[in-house]
């Protein structure tokens, strides 16, 4: 299987001709993905709404972090799990369009935002004179808005006024835009991998930076919770890495080389499965997240008790 429409045919064949256990299986993986992710995104979104201490401005790029990752369980991953569960695409044109626009967009966005974090961490920790001046509120909000904004208007006028043809793709379960000209698929490869060389130099430099000052006390004391949160968001960037790279050099190859259909499918879950695991990263690692997300269960258990007390009292005896 090469990413190309043509060719699709004997893969749309195999994939209605699965045994009902694969069908299940490959079904319920996606719907446990999408839900983990929309619901645990969610509960970051409120976590930072509920506690004053993680509205600080360089949290607005993991709320924009996110959004990327509701949007994602929202426009694209149900239509792969409808798909997955039929073996064929009920939507018609307008949502392939749609949901190649959303793929794209949503692709660069997430690995651009994340090339924004390493930024602020670097200045933090190896530029703290540049940081206040550089990194303001202002400047946050601008710089994650104008990701959205551009990545956005270059996947509209891909698709629409530069005439690049979209279409569902049964191996990859997602609908793809296709890029014809070899000139544009290099341009795709070099925007795509783009923002991995900043993100690297970024921590590499933090790590130098920690690693030097680690004898001194002081520093290490009036720096202790800009070290933590580097750490969290290290972590958060490099599981992110560990599951784009894979899943982009796949698409990558299948540019050229024919890839099974569980191969290609196996990206599209990496891919996936990147937009759910930073909720439990950051409650594993920061102790105010863990704490307003069980703060957010407690609520839900106290609402859910409450509902069912009040149901009682009213029926009738």
């Amino acid at each position: 299987m090469s990413l190309g429409k043509e060719g699709t045919l004997p893969i749309w064949h195999e994939l209605q001709e699965r045994k009902t256990v694969t069908v299940v299986c490959e079904t319920a993986i996606f719907a446990l993905v999408m839900v983990l992710s929309l619901v645990g995104n969610l509960m970051v979104c409120y976590a930072v709404r509920r506690q004053p201490r993680l509205r600080r401005p360089n949290n607005y790029f993991i709320i924009s972090l996110a959004l990327t990752d509701i949007s994602q369980a929202l426009f694209t991953m149900p239509l792969s799990v409808v798909l997955l569960a039929t073996g064929k695409w009920p939507f018609g044109t307008f949502l392939i369009r749609f949901a190649a626009i959303s793929m794209i967009s949503l692709t660069y966005i997430s690995t651009f935002t994340m090339a924004l974090m390493a930024l602020n961490r670097y200045y933090k920790i190896v530029k703290p004179a540049k940081y206040q001046t550089l990194f303001t509120k202002k400047f946050i909000i601008s710089s994650a808005s104008a990701v959205w904004a551009v990545v956005i208007v270059n996947a509209v006028v891909s698709l629409f006024a530069l005439g690049f043809p979209s279409f569902v793709h049964p191996a990859f379960a997602i609908p793809v835009t296709w890029f014809p000209m070899p000139i544009s698929r290099s341009i795709l490869v070099f925007i795509s991998y783009l923002p991995y060389p900043v993100i690297v130099f970024c921590y590499w430099k933090i790590h130098r930076a920690v690693k030097m000052h680690n004898a001194n006390v002081s520093w290490q004391s009036a720096n202790v919770e800009d070290v933590r949160v580097s750490k969290v968001l290290f972590v958060t960037v490099a599981a992110f890495l560990g599951l784009w790279l894979p899943a982009q050099t796949l698409i990558v190859v299948s540019f050229r080389v024919t890839i099974p259909r569980q191969l290609a499918l196996f990206a599209t879950l990496l891919i996936f499965s990147s937009s759910f695991i930073n909720p439990f990263i950051y409650s594993f690692m920061s102790r105010t997240f863990r704490d307003e997300l069980k703060k957010c269960f407690v609520l839900r258990k106290k609402q859910s008790v409450g509902t069912e007390s009040c149901q009682r009292e009213a029926a009738p005896v």
